[in-house]
Protein backbone atom coordinates (compact mmCIF):
# COMPACT_ATOMS: atom_id res chain seq x y z
CA UNK A 1 0.00 0.00 0.00
CA UNK A 2 1.28 3.58 -1.10
CA UNK A 3 2.01 5.94 1.89
CA UNK A 4 1.71 9.59 2.13
CA UNK A 5 5.56 11.46 2.34
CA UNK A 6 5.16 13.99 5.42
CA UNK A 7 8.64 15.77 5.35
CA UNK A 8 9.91 18.28 7.58
CA UNK A 9 13.23 20.28 7.84
CA UNK A 10 13.69 20.11 11.34
CA UNK A 11 13.28 17.18 13.43
CA UNK A 12 11.20 19.57 16.17
CA UNK A 13 9.02 20.52 13.57
CA UNK A 14 8.21 17.09 12.83
CA UNK A 15 8.12 15.40 16.50
CA UNK A 16 4.20 16.32 17.20
CA UNK A 17 2.90 14.41 14.40
CA UNK A 18 5.46 11.49 15.46
CA UNK A 19 3.60 11.42 18.76
CA UNK A 20 -0.09 11.03 17.35
CA UNK A 21 1.19 8.75 14.76
CA UNK A 22 1.21 4.78 15.03
CA UNK A 23 5.35 3.66 14.54
CA UNK A 24 5.21 0.44 13.03
CA UNK A 25 9.14 0.59 11.96
CA UNK A 26 11.84 3.15 11.05
CA UNK A 27 14.72 2.59 8.43
CA UNK A 28 17.30 4.79 7.73
CA UNK A 29 17.33 7.20 4.70
CA UNK A 30 19.42 9.39 3.03
CA UNK A 31 21.15 9.01 6.64
CA UNK A 32 17.91 10.38 8.39
CA UNK A 33 15.42 8.51 10.02
CA UNK A 34 12.26 7.87 8.90
CA UNK A 35 9.30 6.54 10.50
CA UNK A 36 6.75 4.26 8.61
CA UNK A 37 3.48 3.73 10.50
CA UNK A 38 -0.36 5.09 10.47
CA UNK A 39 -1.66 8.60 11.20
CA UNK A 40 -5.11 8.02 11.94
CA UNK A 41 -5.27 5.21 10.03
CA UNK A 42 -3.45 6.32 6.95
CA UNK A 43 -0.19 4.88 5.99
CA UNK A 44 2.78 7.35 5.94
CA UNK A 45 6.41 7.55 5.90
CA UNK A 46 7.70 10.67 8.26
CA UNK A 47 11.36 12.24 7.87
CA UNK A 48 12.64 15.48 8.88
CA UNK A 49 14.80 16.15 6.07
CA UNK A 50 17.62 18.55 7.01
CA UNK A 51 17.23 22.12 6.59
CA UNK A 52 18.32 24.27 3.32
CA UNK A 53 17.70 23.81 -0.46
CA UNK A 54 20.04 21.26 -1.53
CA UNK A 55 19.68 18.59 1.66
CA UNK A 56 15.38 19.02 1.17
CA UNK A 57 15.63 18.13 -2.52
CA UNK A 58 17.99 15.22 -1.85
CA UNK A 59 16.64 14.01 1.11
CA UNK A 60 12.82 13.68 -0.72
CA UNK A 61 14.52 12.20 -3.94
CA UNK A 62 15.84 9.27 -1.45
CA UNK A 63 12.73 9.24 0.33
CA UNK A 64 11.26 8.53 -2.38
CA UNK A 65 13.23 6.12 -4.03
CA UNK A 66 12.64 4.17 -0.69
CA UNK A 67 8.93 3.88 -0.09
CA UNK A 68 6.21 4.19 -2.67
CA UNK A 69 4.43 7.42 -2.03
CA UNK A 70 0.97 8.52 -3.46
CA UNK A 71 1.89 12.30 -2.36
CA UNK A 72 4.36 14.31 -0.59
CA UNK A 73 3.47 16.94 1.97
CA UNK A 74 5.99 19.52 3.04
CA UNK A 75 5.11 21.16 6.04
CA UNK A 76 6.98 23.46 8.53
CA UNK A 77 8.06 27.13 9.22
CA UNK A 78 8.16 29.99 7.05
CA UNK A 79 8.82 34.08 7.35
CA UNK A 80 5.98 35.80 6.64
CA UNK A 81 6.70 38.50 3.31
CA UNK A 82 2.66 39.89 3.20
CA UNK A 83 2.09 42.57 5.89
CA UNK A 84 -1.71 40.17 6.21
CA UNK A 85 -0.13 37.13 7.19
CA UNK A 86 0.20 36.80 11.13
CA UNK A 87 2.69 34.98 13.37
CA UNK A 88 0.58 31.16 14.19
CA UNK A 89 -1.63 31.73 10.47
CA UNK A 90 -1.32 28.54 8.28
CA UNK A 91 -0.31 29.05 4.22
CA UNK A 92 -0.92 26.98 1.81
CA UNK A 93 1.26 26.87 -1.17
CA UNK A 94 -0.16 27.16 -5.15
CA UNK A 95 3.55 27.38 -6.39
CA UNK A 96 6.93 27.76 -4.89
CA UNK A 97 9.47 30.20 -6.85
CA UNK A 98 13.42 30.29 -6.05
CA UNK A 99 15.16 33.83 -6.16
CA UNK A 100 16.16 33.70 -9.64
CA UNK A 101 12.64 33.34 -10.83
CA UNK A 102 12.18 29.48 -11.50
CA UNK A 103 8.98 27.83 -9.96
CA UNK A 104 6.72 24.69 -9.40
CA UNK A 105 3.38 24.26 -9.16
CA UNK A 106 1.96 22.63 -6.03
CA UNK A 107 -0.85 20.43 -5.07
CA UNK A 108 -3.29 23.43 -4.01
CA UNK A 109 -6.52 23.62 -3.40
CA UNK A 110 -8.03 27.55 -4.65
CA UNK A 111 -6.69 30.25 -2.36
CA UNK A 112 -2.91 28.82 -2.11
CA UNK A 113 -0.25 31.18 -2.33
CA UNK A 114 2.78 31.65 -3.69
CA UNK A 115 6.09 30.24 -1.42
CA UNK A 116 9.47 31.92 -2.14
CA UNK A 117 12.24 29.63 -1.21
CA UNK A 118 15.53 31.68 -0.39
CA UNK A 119 19.55 30.65 -0.56
CA UNK A 120 19.71 31.90 3.05
CA UNK A 121 17.68 32.21 6.30
CA UNK A 122 15.71 35.98 6.22
CA UNK A 123 16.62 37.46 9.42
CA UNK A 124 16.11 41.25 9.65
CA UNK A 125 12.66 43.09 8.38
CA UNK A 126 14.96 45.07 6.17
CA UNK A 127 15.99 41.95 4.44
CA UNK A 128 12.32 40.54 3.99
CA UNK A 129 11.27 44.04 2.82
CA UNK A 130 14.18 44.01 0.03
CA UNK A 131 12.47 39.94 -0.63
CA UNK A 132 9.19 41.17 -1.10
CA UNK A 133 10.45 44.35 -2.89
CA UNK A 134 11.96 41.63 -5.50
CA UNK A 135 9.27 39.33 -5.47
CA UNK A 136 5.75 40.96 -5.26
CA UNK A 137 4.10 37.88 -5.78
CA UNK A 138 5.57 35.88 -2.46
CA UNK A 139 3.20 35.82 0.36
CA UNK A 140 6.02 33.76 2.78
CA UNK A 141 9.82 32.72 2.30
CA UNK A 142 11.40 29.61 3.68
CA UNK A 143 14.47 27.17 2.12
CA UNK A 144 13.64 24.21 1.67
CA UNK A 145 9.73 24.07 -0.48
CA UNK A 146 11.38 24.08 -3.75
CA UNK A 147 13.67 21.49 -2.52
CA UNK A 148 10.77 19.49 -1.51
CA UNK A 149 8.92 20.10 -5.04
CA UNK A 150 11.43 19.42 -7.09
CA UNK A 151 12.12 16.24 -5.85
CA UNK A 152 8.62 15.35 -5.78
CA UNK A 153 8.15 16.70 -9.63
CA UNK A 154 10.91 14.55 -10.63
CA UNK A 155 9.18 11.50 -9.57
CA UNK A 156 5.80 12.26 -10.42
CA UNK A 157 4.31 12.66 -7.02
CA UNK A 158 2.11 15.01 -6.37
CA UNK A 159 3.46 17.36 -3.59
CA UNK A 160 1.31 19.78 -1.08
CA UNK A 161 3.21 22.40 1.43
CA UNK A 162 1.90 23.83 4.50
CA UNK A 163 3.75 26.26 6.48
CA UNK A 164 2.97 28.15 9.18
CA UNK A 165 4.39 31.88 10.16
CA UNK A 166 6.60 31.94 12.94
CA UNK A 167 7.69 36.12 12.48
CA UNK A 168 6.01 38.82 10.92
CA UNK A 169 7.29 40.85 8.14
CA UNK A 170 8.34 43.72 10.72
CA UNK A 171 10.29 41.11 13.44
CA UNK A 172 13.79 40.17 13.26
CA UNK A 173 15.25 37.01 13.80
CA UNK A 174 18.79 36.27 15.94
CA UNK A 175 20.98 36.92 13.45
CA UNK A 176 22.86 34.38 15.12
CA UNK A 177 20.90 31.53 13.44
CA UNK A 178 21.35 33.32 9.92
CA UNK A 179 23.93 31.25 7.48
CA UNK A 180 24.47 30.91 3.90
CA UNK A 181 21.85 28.10 1.86
CA UNK A 182 19.85 28.19 4.39
CA UNK A 183 21.37 25.82 6.86
CA UNK A 184 21.70 26.89 10.24
CA UNK A 185 24.98 26.01 11.68
CA UNK A 186 24.21 24.71 15.33
CA UNK A 187 27.78 24.63 16.88
CA UNK A 188 28.04 28.02 15.86
CA UNK A 189 25.31 28.79 17.51
CA UNK A 190 26.86 26.83 20.43
CA UNK A 191 29.46 28.65 20.30
CA UNK A 192 28.45 32.24 20.39
CA UNK A 193 25.94 31.14 23.30
CA UNK A 194 28.92 30.18 25.38
CA UNK A 195 30.73 33.09 24.52
CA UNK A 196 28.01 35.67 24.65
CA UNK A 197 25.63 34.24 27.24
CA UNK A 198 23.29 37.07 27.17
CA UNK A 199 22.19 35.62 23.97
CA UNK A 200 20.51 32.69 25.62
CA UNK A 201 17.11 33.83 26.98
CA UNK A 202 16.52 34.93 23.08
CA UNK A 203 17.63 31.58 21.99
CA UNK A 204 15.32 29.95 24.73
CA UNK A 205 12.55 31.41 23.50
CA UNK A 206 13.40 30.79 19.99
CA UNK A 207 13.09 27.37 21.05
CA UNK A 208 10.01 27.64 22.50
CA UNK A 209 8.18 29.33 19.58
CA UNK A 210 9.33 26.71 17.50
CA UNK A 211 7.79 23.78 19.35
CA UNK A 212 5.01 25.92 19.27
CA UNK A 213 4.63 26.66 15.77
CA UNK A 214 5.17 22.76 15.37
CA UNK A 215 2.07 21.83 16.98
CA UNK A 216 0.18 24.30 15.16
CA UNK A 217 0.40 22.96 12.16
CA UNK A 218 1.05 19.24 13.42
CA UNK A 219 -2.63 20.01 14.18
CA UNK A 220 -3.27 21.20 10.59
CA UNK A 221 -2.05 18.32 8.79
CA UNK A 222 -3.84 15.91 11.58
CA UNK A 223 -6.71 17.73 10.95
CA UNK A 224 -6.74 18.20 7.43
CA UNK A 225 -4.84 16.54 5.66
CA UNK A 226 -3.92 12.95 7.00
CA UNK A 227 -7.13 12.11 8.97
CA UNK A 228 -9.32 11.90 10.48
CA UNK A 229 -9.90 8.52 8.36
CA UNK A 230 -14.12 9.26 8.67
CA UNK A 231 -17.10 11.09 9.69
CA UNK A 232 -17.40 9.97 12.46
CA UNK A 233 -13.53 11.50 13.76
CA UNK A 234 -13.88 14.49 12.14
CA UNK A 235 -16.74 14.86 14.43
CA UNK A 236 -14.52 13.98 17.25
CA UNK A 237 -11.92 16.65 16.09
CA UNK A 238 -14.78 18.86 15.96
CA UNK A 239 -15.67 18.67 19.39
CA UNK A 240 -12.93 18.08 21.30
CA UNK A 241 -9.49 18.79 22.49
CA UNK A 242 -8.31 16.21 25.00
CA UNK A 243 -10.11 13.37 23.73
CA UNK A 244 -9.09 14.34 20.18
CA UNK A 245 -5.53 13.38 21.33
CA UNK A 246 -6.24 10.74 23.40
CA UNK A 247 -8.69 8.65 21.49
CA UNK A 248 -6.52 7.80 18.59
CA UNK A 249 -4.12 6.42 20.62
CA UNK A 250 -6.35 3.35 21.43
CA UNK A 251 -5.96 0.16 19.02
CA UNK A 252 -8.62 -1.11 17.05
CA UNK A 253 -11.59 -1.70 17.52
CA UNK A 254 -11.29 -0.22 20.86
CA UNK A 255 -10.78 3.06 19.11
CA UNK A 256 -13.47 3.11 16.63
CA UNK A 257 -15.67 1.98 19.60
CA UNK A 258 -14.64 5.18 22.20
CA UNK A 259 -15.04 7.54 18.90
CA UNK A 260 -19.06 6.82 18.67
CA UNK A 261 -19.48 6.26 22.30
CA UNK A 262 -17.68 10.10 22.61
CA UNK A 263 -20.05 11.49 20.58
CA UNK A 264 -22.81 10.24 22.12
CA UNK A 265 -22.23 11.32 24.91
CA UNK A 266 -21.40 14.87 23.51
CA UNK A 267 -24.66 14.59 22.30
CA UNK A 268 -26.21 14.42 25.13
CA UNK A 269 -23.76 16.81 27.03
CA UNK A 270 -24.89 19.70 24.04
CA UNK A 271 -29.16 19.55 25.30
CA UNK A 272 -28.03 19.39 29.32
CA UNK A 273 -25.62 22.23 28.34
CA UNK A 274 -27.97 23.93 25.86
CA UNK A 275 -28.42 27.49 27.86
CA UNK A 276 -30.32 29.31 24.45
CA UNK A 277 -33.31 26.70 25.50
CA UNK A 278 -35.83 26.43 28.44
CA UNK A 279 -35.40 23.71 30.40
CA UNK A 280 -38.63 21.98 29.33
CA UNK A 281 -37.13 21.70 25.65
CA UNK A 282 -34.18 20.39 26.97
CA UNK A 283 -35.68 17.56 29.38
CA UNK A 284 -37.48 16.73 26.18
CA UNK A 285 -34.45 16.33 24.02
CA UNK A 286 -32.40 14.13 26.33
CA UNK A 287 -35.93 11.97 26.57
CA UNK A 288 -36.03 11.83 22.75
CA UNK A 289 -32.09 11.09 22.07
CA UNK A 290 -32.76 8.09 24.65
CA UNK A 291 -35.20 6.99 22.81
CA UNK A 292 -33.56 6.97 19.97
CA UNK A 293 -31.03 5.15 21.14
CA UNK A 294 -33.48 2.48 22.60
CA UNK A 295 -34.90 2.32 18.90
CA UNK A 296 -32.34 3.72 16.14
CA UNK A 297 -34.89 4.71 13.99
CA UNK A 298 -34.03 6.56 10.68
CA UNK A 299 -36.26 8.69 9.85
CA UNK A 300 -37.20 9.41 13.51
CA UNK A 301 -33.22 10.67 13.55
CA UNK A 302 -33.09 12.84 10.52
CA UNK A 303 -36.68 14.82 11.68
CA UNK A 304 -35.01 15.54 15.55
CA UNK A 305 -31.66 16.36 14.11
CA UNK A 306 -33.13 18.81 11.71
CA UNK A 307 -35.31 20.38 15.19
CA UNK A 308 -32.24 20.17 17.35
CA UNK A 309 -29.72 21.59 14.63
CA UNK A 310 -31.84 24.69 13.76
CA UNK A 311 -33.14 25.99 16.71
CA UNK A 312 -29.20 26.82 17.76
CA UNK A 313 -28.49 25.12 21.52
CA UNK A 314 -25.81 26.15 21.44
CA UNK A 315 -23.09 28.71 19.03
CA UNK A 316 -20.45 25.88 18.92
CA UNK A 317 -20.21 25.13 15.32
CA UNK A 318 -18.78 21.78 16.27
CA UNK A 319 -21.53 20.93 18.41
CA UNK A 320 -24.06 22.02 15.66
CA UNK A 321 -22.65 19.98 13.08
CA UNK A 322 -22.17 17.02 15.16
CA UNK A 323 -26.46 17.43 16.26
CA UNK A 324 -27.42 17.80 12.17
CA UNK A 325 -25.32 14.19 11.60
CA UNK A 326 -26.75 12.74 14.46
CA UNK A 327 -28.31 10.28 11.67
CA UNK A 328 -24.94 9.29 10.69
CA UNK A 329 -23.73 8.94 14.60
CA UNK A 330 -27.02 6.56 14.96
CA UNK A 331 -26.11 4.30 11.65
CA UNK A 332 -22.70 3.69 13.15
CA UNK A 333 -24.07 3.02 16.53
CA UNK A 334 -26.89 0.55 14.88
CA UNK A 335 -23.52 -1.15 12.66
CA UNK A 336 -21.78 -2.18 15.90
CA UNK A 337 -21.66 -5.90 17.30
CA UNK A 338 -24.42 -6.35 20.18
CA UNK A 339 -21.95 -6.28 22.83
CA UNK A 340 -20.04 -3.01 22.80
CA UNK A 341 -23.63 -1.30 21.52
CA UNK A 342 -25.63 -2.51 24.69
CA UNK A 343 -22.45 -1.22 26.62
CA UNK A 344 -22.65 2.10 24.93
CA UNK A 345 -26.65 2.05 25.18
CA UNK A 346 -27.27 1.30 28.94
CA UNK A 347 -24.77 4.14 29.97
CA UNK A 348 -25.16 6.57 27.45
CA UNK A 349 -28.84 6.33 28.32
CA UNK A 350 -27.88 6.32 32.58
CA UNK A 351 -25.86 9.38 32.04
CA UNK A 352 -28.69 11.12 29.96
CA UNK A 353 -31.41 10.35 32.07
CA UNK A 354 -29.88 11.70 34.95
CA UNK A 355 -28.79 14.86 33.43
CA UNK A 356 -32.27 15.37 32.66
CA UNK A 357 -32.60 15.72 36.52
CA UNK A 358 -30.12 18.14 37.28
CA UNK A 359 -31.77 20.11 33.60
CA UNK A 360 -35.18 19.91 35.83
CA UNK A 361 -33.96 21.48 38.86
CA UNK A 362 -32.87 24.63 37.11
CA UNK A 363 -35.03 28.18 37.85
CA UNK A 364 -37.07 29.79 35.86
CA UNK A 365 -34.06 31.68 34.70
CA UNK A 366 -32.07 29.26 33.68
CA UNK A 367 -29.96 28.89 36.62
CA UNK A 368 -28.86 25.60 38.28
CA UNK A 369 -27.11 25.96 41.98
CA UNK A 370 -25.70 22.03 43.55
CA UNK A 371 -26.48 22.27 47.21
CA UNK A 372 -23.80 20.62 49.11
CA UNK A 373 -20.64 17.91 48.64
CA UNK A 374 -22.48 15.00 48.05
CA UNK A 375 -24.69 16.72 45.18
CA UNK A 376 -21.74 17.58 43.42
CA UNK A 377 -20.46 14.09 43.74
CA UNK A 378 -23.74 12.80 42.28
CA UNK A 379 -23.92 15.00 39.82
CA UNK A 380 -19.88 14.45 38.44
CA UNK A 381 -20.85 10.46 38.51
CA UNK A 382 -23.44 11.27 36.49
CA UNK A 383 -22.16 13.19 33.56
CA UNK A 384 -18.54 11.74 34.26
CA UNK A 385 -18.37 8.63 36.41
CA UNK A 386 -20.99 6.72 34.50
CA UNK A 387 -18.54 7.52 31.27
CA UNK A 388 -15.49 5.64 33.26
CA UNK A 389 -17.73 2.98 33.64
CA UNK A 390 -18.79 2.36 30.58
CA UNK A 391 -14.99 2.77 29.22
CA UNK A 392 -13.86 -0.02 31.37
CA UNK A 393 -16.72 -2.26 29.94
CA UNK A 394 -15.10 -1.40 27.26
CA UNK A 395 -11.65 -2.27 27.93
CA UNK A 396 -12.02 -5.44 29.44
CA UNK A 397 -14.59 -6.55 26.63
CA UNK A 398 -12.74 -9.62 24.91
CA UNK A 399 -9.20 -8.88 27.54
CA UNK A 400 -8.34 -11.86 28.72
CA UNK A 401 -5.09 -9.97 30.61
CA UNK A 402 -7.60 -7.67 32.45
CA UNK A 403 -10.05 -10.43 33.41
CA UNK A 404 -7.83 -11.03 36.66
CA UNK A 405 -8.62 -7.50 37.64
CA UNK A 406 -11.69 -6.69 36.28
CA UNK A 407 -13.50 -5.95 39.64
CA UNK A 408 -10.77 -4.22 40.66
CA UNK A 409 -10.72 -1.67 37.62
CA UNK A 410 -14.99 -1.46 38.18
CA UNK A 411 -14.30 -0.40 41.88
CA UNK A 412 -12.22 2.92 40.85
CA UNK A 413 -13.72 3.51 37.35
CA UNK A 414 -16.38 5.83 38.48
CA UNK A 415 -13.36 7.68 40.52
CA UNK A 416 -11.81 7.85 37.29
CA UNK A 417 -14.23 9.65 35.66
CA UNK A 418 -15.48 12.31 38.90
CA UNK A 419 -11.40 13.20 39.05
CA UNK A 420 -11.30 14.50 35.40
CA UNK A 421 -15.11 15.93 35.97
CA UNK A 422 -14.07 18.15 39.38
CA UNK A 423 -11.02 19.37 37.43
CA UNK A 424 -12.76 20.67 34.60
CA UNK A 425 -15.29 22.14 37.25
CA UNK A 426 -12.75 24.26 38.78
CA UNK A 427 -10.82 25.14 35.92
CA UNK A 428 -14.78 26.41 34.42
CA UNK A 429 -15.84 27.81 37.26
CA UNK A 430 -16.25 31.11 36.25
CA UNK A 431 -17.07 30.76 32.63
CA UNK A 432 -19.96 28.36 34.10
CA UNK A 433 -21.44 30.45 36.46
CA UNK A 434 -21.81 33.16 34.06
CA UNK A 435 -24.05 30.73 32.28
CA UNK A 436 -25.81 30.13 35.23
CA UNK A 437 -24.52 26.95 36.26
CA UNK A 438 -23.00 26.70 39.67
CA UNK A 439 -21.29 23.83 40.60
CA UNK A 440 -19.25 24.35 43.32
CA UNK A 441 -21.53 25.08 46.48
CA UNK A 442 -21.58 27.68 48.35
CA UNK A 443 -20.82 26.29 52.15
CA UNK A 444 -18.21 23.88 50.78
CA UNK A 445 -14.76 25.66 50.75
CA UNK A 446 -13.13 25.30 47.64
CA UNK A 447 -10.14 23.76 49.18
CA UNK A 448 -11.87 20.89 50.04
CA UNK A 449 -13.25 20.67 45.71
CA UNK A 450 -9.43 20.63 45.11
CA UNK A 451 -8.49 18.32 47.82
CA UNK A 452 -11.00 15.61 46.60
CA UNK A 453 -9.76 15.91 43.19
CA UNK A 454 -6.07 15.12 43.86
CA UNK A 455 -7.39 12.44 45.71
CA UNK A 456 -9.56 10.89 42.85
CA UNK A 457 -6.49 11.28 41.11
CA UNK A 458 -4.19 9.21 42.84
CA UNK A 459 -7.36 7.14 42.25
CA UNK A 460 -6.99 7.35 38.32
CA UNK A 461 -3.58 6.92 38.46
CA UNK A 462 -3.94 3.73 40.34
CA UNK A 463 -6.38 2.02 38.04
CA UNK A 464 -4.32 3.38 35.19
CA UNK A 465 -1.11 1.80 36.69
CA UNK A 466 -3.03 -1.89 37.58
CA UNK A 467 -4.05 -1.75 33.45
CA UNK A 468 -0.44 -1.08 32.48
CA UNK A 469 0.93 -3.99 35.02
CA UNK A 470 -1.84 -6.58 33.79
CA UNK A 471 -0.39 -6.07 30.35
CA UNK A 472 -2.95 -3.80 28.96
CA UNK A 473 -2.77 -2.43 25.44
CA UNK A 474 0.26 0.40 25.12
CA UNK A 475 -2.47 2.23 23.74
CA UNK A 476 -5.30 1.78 26.39
CA UNK A 477 -2.39 2.57 29.28
CA UNK A 478 -1.68 5.96 27.15
CA UNK A 479 -5.35 6.92 26.78
CA UNK A 480 -6.08 6.51 30.19
CA UNK A 481 -2.98 8.37 31.38
CA UNK A 482 -2.75 11.26 28.99
CA UNK A 483 -6.10 13.15 30.59
CA UNK A 484 -4.87 12.00 33.77
CA UNK A 485 -1.37 13.92 33.31
CA UNK A 486 -3.19 16.46 31.68
CA UNK A 487 -5.85 16.83 34.46
CA UNK A 488 -2.62 16.97 37.25
CA UNK A 489 -0.92 20.30 35.19
CA UNK A 490 -4.37 21.52 34.84
CA UNK A 491 -5.36 21.71 39.02
CA UNK A 492 -1.65 23.04 39.66
CA UNK A 493 -2.08 25.92 37.51
CA UNK A 494 -5.96 26.93 38.61
CA UNK A 495 -4.62 26.81 42.11
CA UNK A 496 -2.25 29.04 41.21
CA UNK A 497 -3.63 31.58 38.65
CA UNK A 498 -7.53 30.82 38.88
CA UNK A 499 -10.55 30.08 37.23
CA UNK A 500 -9.54 29.83 33.21
CA UNK A 501 -6.16 29.15 33.28
CA UNK A 502 -5.01 26.29 31.14
CA UNK A 503 -1.72 24.40 29.64
CA UNK A 504 0.27 25.39 27.68
CA UNK A 505 0.69 23.73 23.96
CA UNK A 506 4.56 22.93 24.90
CA UNK A 507 3.55 22.01 28.08
CA UNK A 508 1.01 19.43 26.74
CA UNK A 509 4.01 18.30 24.46
CA UNK A 510 6.16 17.77 27.56
CA UNK A 511 3.75 15.83 29.02
CA UNK A 512 3.11 13.82 25.90
CA UNK A 513 6.56 13.49 25.53
CA UNK A 514 7.09 12.28 29.16
CA UNK A 515 4.27 9.81 28.87
CA UNK A 516 5.87 8.46 25.86
CA UNK A 517 9.28 7.78 26.71
CA UNK A 518 7.87 5.92 30.19
CA UNK A 519 5.98 3.89 28.06
CA UNK A 520 9.05 3.20 25.79
CA UNK A 521 10.92 2.36 28.86
CA UNK A 522 8.51 0.48 30.45
CA UNK A 523 8.32 2.12 33.57
CA UNK A 524 5.21 3.45 35.22
CA UNK A 525 3.19 5.63 32.84
CA UNK A 526 2.49 8.41 35.94
CA UNK A 527 3.31 8.61 39.36
CA UNK A 528 0.98 9.79 42.03
CA UNK A 529 0.91 13.02 43.72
Amino acid sequence: MRSIAIVTALAEELAPLLRSAEIERRLMVAGRRCAIGTLHGIPVAMMAGGDGLACAESSVRELLNTVEASRVIGIGIAGALSSDLKRGEIVRAARVIAEDGTSIECDATPGGVTLLTANAIVTGSAEKRALASRHPQAAAVDTESLGWARAAATAGVPVSIFRVIFDRTDEDLPRIVAAAHGRVDRGAVVRQALLHPAIIPDLIRLRGRIREAAETIAEFVTTNVAGPTDELEKYLQQTSRTFALCIPLLPPPTRQEVTLAYLLFRIADTFEDASEWPAAMRVRALADFCELLRDPDAEAARRLAHEWQTSHPTAHAGYLDLLAHVPAVLDAFRALPAAPKEIMRTHVIRSAEGMSGYVSRTTPQGNLQLTDLADLRQYCYTVAGIVGEMLTELFLLGSERLAPVAQDLRERASTFGEALQLVNILKDAASDRSEGRTYIPGQVPVGEVFALARADLDVATDYTLRMQREGAPRGVVAFAALPVALARATLDRVEKFGPGAKVSRPEVYRIVRRLDRSLDANKPALERS
